[in-house]
């Protein structure tokens, strides 16, 4: 929170704060919390797909172990699939970047 002074009054002004990410314990939490954040997921990989015309998969498998699958709607899931297999191994290790991968236990 960032104050200033302007002729008297105190201005408040909130920013984004970054917050520590924990497991949640609750399954009830964590289930609707899987279910609102795997939505907004969905809908940030259409976003993506649509304004930079790309294809997507995401696979995601819940807590109670159910995958879901998404692919953007421009080609099939076995197209876009069959793209990546032709890759050669190292060509898909080059492409996986994992420096930002997070695993929380």
């Amino acid at each position: 929170m960032v104050r200033t002074l302007k002729k008297k009054k105190v201005v408040e002004e909130m920013g984004r704060m970054k917050i520590k990410l924990n497991r949640i314990e609750s399954l009830r939490e964590r289930s609707s919390k899987y279910s609102k954040r795997k939505k907004g997921l969905f809908k940030k990989a259409e976003e993506v797909a649509l304004l930079c015309d790309c294809e997507i998969i995401l696979i995601v498998v819940s807590p109670t172990d159910k995958p879901t699958l998404f692919h953007t709607r421009s080609k099939s899931f076995s197209k876009i699939y069959e793209r990546y297999c032709m890759l050669s191994l190292q060509e898909r290790e080059e492409r996986c970047d994992l420096s930002d991968l997070y695993i929380i236990i």
